[in-house]
Parts: C-alpha cells; sequence; structure tokens
C-alpha cells in the first residue's frame, strides 16, 4: 500500500509539472518590452533607412518583418509572407496593410547596412555594460573566435560580388570543369559568454583570400566598439601570420592560433623539441560520454619564422580519446590518438598548459554554436537576395537612373545576427521559463510565434456612420 501511495503521488507531482509547463509561455510582449527596455530596440529601428523614395512601407516595418521572421525561425520570404497577412503582426511592426516578398526583396537590397552594423554594436556594448560577457570568463578575460564560412554556392546564378572557383563535375559520366559562383564571409563571435553574440562579420570580395578579409575585420573593430571588446582571440591555423600577430599585438588582444605544416620551420622546430623530453603535464577529462587522456608540453622562445624572429610559445597535446559504441548490438569501447598544436602569446604564470589547451579546442563552439546553429535553425544558408534583380533605382552624374548595388544579402545576414544574438540575450539573461522548466530555443521560437494570434485587437473601431432610425 505504502508502494502504491508513492506511486499516486509521483504521478500527481509529473501531472502538475506537465500543467505548469504548458502554462510556461512567452508571449511577444514580454519579447519586445525586454528589448526595448535595455537595447531601446524599437528607436533604433525607426532610424533605419533603404534606397527606396517615399515608400508607403516603411523601412523599419521592412526592418521589423524580417527580423520577426528570424525570430520565428522561419526558412523563407514566402512563409514569412503568408504570416504578414495576419492583421495583429501588421500592426505589431508598424504596417498599414500586409504586404509581399517582393516588397522586402525590394527594401532589402537596397538596405543602409551601416544603421544594421551599428545596432549589432550598440547591442554588444550593452550587453558587455550590463556584465553579460563576464560569465564564463577565463582568468578573468573574455574570449572571442575567429573564422571563416562559406554561406552559398552556385552554377548559375552570381552577382558582381560573387567569388569564382573551377571544379570538376561528373556529367554523363565524363568530369568536366565547370566554373562556380559562390560567397564566403569572416566573423568573430564571443565564445566564453552563455550568450555566444557575435561580434561582426566581414564578407571576402572577388579576387581576395580568407586571411584578407580577416584582417579587415580585425582592424576595424577598435573603430566600432572604441575600445576591446575581448581580450583573448581564438584562430585557425589559415591565421598564422605574421600580419595578423602584428594586429593582435597592436591592439592589446592575446591569441591561441593553431599550429599545423603551414609554419614549416616553427613546426619542425616544436615536435624536435617535444620529442626529446617527457610530458611536462597531463590530465585526465570526462566530456559527452568520452574520456579524454592528455599529455601535454609546453615551450616558450621558439622563433615564429625566418622572416619574423619574434619569440612565441607552443603547447602540445597528446589526447587518447575513450568511448564506446554500440556495434551490431554490442557494446564495444574504441580508442583513438589526436595531437594538437597552438601558438600562443598567454603568459604561463597565468595561464597553464592545460588552460591553453581547453581555450584550443573552444575555438569549436564558433563552428558549433555559431555556424552550424546558424545553418542547421536559422536558415543561415538560404541565400537570401542572392543575385536579385529587383533593386530600387538611383540617379547617376549623367541624369540616368539604375539600380543600386545588390546589399540584401549582407542586410539579411546582419538583421539574422541581430535575432540570434537578441534572443540568445532573451533565454539566457530574461526568461525565467527557460531556467525553470528548461525549454529549448526552438520551443521559445515557437511560443513567440503562437503568440501573435493572441495580440490584442484595435482599441478603437473604425469610424462609419450611424445607422438611420428605423421606422414601423
Amino acid at each position: 500500500m505504502a508502494g502504491a501511495e508513492t506511486g499516486g503521488k509521483r504521478t500527481r507531482h509529473t501531472l502538475a509539472f506537465m500543467r505548469r509547463q504548458e502554462q510556461a509561455v512567452h508571449e511577444l510582449p514580454s519579447f519586445a518590452r525586454y528589448l526595448n527596455k535595455v537595447f531601446d530596440f524599437r528607436t533604433a529601428a525607426a532610424g533605419l533607412t533603404d534606397a527606396r523614395l517615399a515608400p508607403e512601407i516603411p523601412p523599419s516595418a521592412v526592418f521589423l518583418a524580417a527580423f520577426h521572421g528570424f525570430v520565428f525561425r522561419l526558412p523563407s520570404f514566402q512563409q514569412l509572407q503568408a504570416e504578414l497577412s495576419q492583421p495583429a503582426l501588421q500592426r505589431w511592426i508598424g504596417a498599414e496593410r500586409a504586404f509581399g516578398d517582393d516588397v522586402l526583396r525590394y527594401s532589402l537590397c537596397g538596405f543602409s547596412l551601416e544603421g544594421l552594423e551599428a545596432m549589432l554594436v550598440q547591442i554588444n556594448r550593452t550587453l558587455k555594460r550590463n556584465k553579460v560577457f563576464q560569465a564564463g570568463r577565463v582568468q578573468g578575460r573574455i574570449v572571442a573566435a575567429l573564422d571563416g564560412i562559406e554561406t552559398l554556392s552556385s552554377y548559375s546564378r552570381c552577382c558582381d560580388a560573387c567569388l569564382e572557383r573551377r571544379v570538376q563535375v561528373r556529367k554523363a559520366g565524363i568530369k568536366v570543369e565547370q566554373v562556380q559562383y559562390y560567397h564566403r564571409a569572416v566573423g568573430c563571435q564571443i565564445v566564453s559568454s552563455p550568450v555566444k553574440s557575435f561580434v561582426a562579420i566581414e564578407w571576402l570580395q572577388p579576387h581576395e583570400g580568407e586571411e584578407t578579409a580577416a584582417l579587415r575585420l580585425l582592424r576595424r573593430l577598435p573603430a566600432l566598439y572604441g575600445s576591446r571588446l575581448f581580450d583573448i582571440l581564438l584562430m585557425d591555423a589559415l591565421y598564422a601570420q605574421t600580419a595578423v600577430l602584428n594586429v593582435a599585438e597592436e591592439i592589446g588582444w592575446d591569441v591561441v592560433i593553431s599550429l599545423k605544416q603551414n609554419q614549416p620551420d616553427l613546426y619542425r622546430s616544436a615536435i624536435r623539441l617535444f620529442a626529446r623530453r617527457e610530458a611536462d603535464s597531463s590530465c585526465t577529462e570526462q566530456h559527452g560520454g568520452k574520456s579524454y587522456q592528455v599529455q601535454l608540453w609546453d615551450t616558450e622562445g621558439l622563433p615564429f619564422s625566418g622572416e619574423d624572429p619574434r619569440l612565441v610559445r607552443v603547447v602540445r597535446s597528446e589526447e587518447t580519446v575513450t568511448e564506446t559504441h554500440y556495434r551490431q548490438g554490442q557494446r564495444k569501447t574504441e580508442e583513438s590518438s589526436h595531437e594538437w598544436l597552438w601558438i600562443t602569446t598567454l603568459d604561463p604564470r597565468i595561464f597553464s598548459a592545460i588552460q591553453v589547451r581547453r581555450l584550443g579546442h573552444d575555438r569549436w563552439k564558433l563552428e558549433n554554436n555559431g555556424w552550424n546553429d546558424l545553418t542547421q535553425h536559422w536558415a543561415f544558408k538560404h541565400g537570401f537576395l542572392h543575385a536579385c534583380k529587383h533593386r530600387p533605382q538611383a540617379a547617376a552624374e549623367n541624369g540616368e537612373r539604375h539600380s543600386v548595388p545588390n546589399q540584401g544579402l549582407a542586410a539579411v545576414t546582419l538583421i539574422l545576427l541581430l535575432a540570434f544574438t537578441l534572443c540568445a540575450a532573451f533565454t539566457h539573461c530574461h526568461s525565467k521559463l527557460v531556467r525553470r522548466y528548461r525549454l529549448t530555443t526552438l520551443e521559445v521560437a515557437r511560443q513567440l510565434r503562437c503568440s501573435v494570434s493572441k495580440l490584442p485587437p484595435r482599441i478603437r473601431a473604425p469610424d462609419c456612420p450611424a445607422p438611420e432610425p428605423q421606422t414601423i
């Protein structure tokens, strides 16, 4: 009987918890109040501009429509057009009527990127001022990561800003070479904080490499933010270059950069030196069902290259990873070995080799919590407005009118990054329901989308003539 009573109590508690969880619903007004109170969001949106002349639908309404489309995780402008047929959403974004994806394309292709970037900068500065980036600091330092990503590729559609490459494709069983058009960008993201905000993004221009765009982005950051937004920068081996080290030293960032054979002199010197002695330290870690046996070597005073004799610190990690898999219904333990090397400017008296290794692996947070999350759940690689010809007209010096440069892909990407950052800030810093019931971000997006139908109706009825008195 005692067991039955205990089981009944558990059932009642479970049902009560499920009922409370059903009532844990986020609504669009609470989300908007948070954005307006903390970031003055509506005021910033009202100052946005595009290239249209005297538009019926203001740029702020177009921006808010695209922004809420990403907040709701809608994958295309066609689906957003269907949502905009709701009068409640029209009133919410400040539009007098419903409008379609043609208005979105026409406005966003000529949208001012400076206003969108200024919004992203102001949001990040507000997050830092409100101590949001303090959580997760490493030895009191804020950590960011820098890496590139290919956003789209096509064999048929291209624009003036497209990069080109020749690839081999198989047609009718025969390999032929074909020109492929693509876009690639370099992004910088805060990775030490629970709110993994994107700091800025830079697009590769035709006939330039990724490292050129990365240097341009790094040099722009102090001008955008006025001071150092972060302290440590994590980068891939592609950026192990003298120019990158010079920029980091000039601005005051410490760096942790993967070391591979693209720096052959430094790589061979480090390998020969580490092979002559036992490991300096070791550790064991457990993550996600995997066990890591780690041996670490740490040395200072190695010249970076023949052309750049500056002395750098190199950390080497040999890792044996043990994990369990099910093969043909049987549980088997498998082991694999990995080797990693990093260049760093961090002081060994403050940052041990174990901490440098963890920072080196934290670079993957940009891949997993940044680019991969945007690709899987935010339609980042949808290719919005790429090669769109439906653009506003502008007058040239000779009086002729021509289409403005297509900035649609860059504008939509900035709006997406704004939605990504603000949704992360809302869920991690403001929402008690997420902390209490462990709701996923996808569930929060679904609840915000469903709450549109619950927006209050118009307070004042439309004007209409008074009914005439009836006579009997």
